[in-house]
C-alpha cells in the first residue's frame, strides 16, 4: 500500500494546520513535474531526467522538483480562490 504513508502525512498536516488556524488545501499533483509553469505545455519529454526539467515549447529549464513545487503552489492558489469565492445570489 504505497499511498498510505502519504495519506497519513496529509492527514497529519491538515490536523496541525487546522489546530494552528492555518488554511489547508489539498491539490492533485498529477503532471506537475511535466507541466511548464510559464507556458503550460505538458509533455513527458519536458522532464528528460529525474532531476531536470526543460520545456520543449518555451525553453524554461530548472530543477524538476522546483518546477513541480511552483505548479503545485499555482494549483493551490487557484483552489483557494474557488473555495473563498462569494456565493452568487439569486438572479
Amino acid at each position: 500500500m504505497a499511498g498510505a504513508p502519504f495519506h497519513q502525512l496529509g492527514s497529519f498536516l491538515e490536523y496541525k494546520a487546522r489546530r494552528a488556524g492555518v488554511p489547508f488545501i489539498e491539490v492533485d499533483p498529477a503532471y506537475t513535474s511535466q507541466r511548464c509553469p510559464r507556458c503550460g505545455h505538458t509533455e513527458r519529454a519536458n522532464r528528460p531526467t529525474r532531476d531536470h526539467f526543460s520545456c520543449r515549447r518555451c525553453g524554461l529549464a530548472g530543477p524538476a522538483d522546483h518546477v513541480a513545487g511552483v505548479n503545485i503552489a499555482k494549483r493551490g492558489s487557484s483552489a483557494w480562490v474557488l473555495v473563498n469565492a462569494p456565493v452568487p445570489g439569486p438572479a
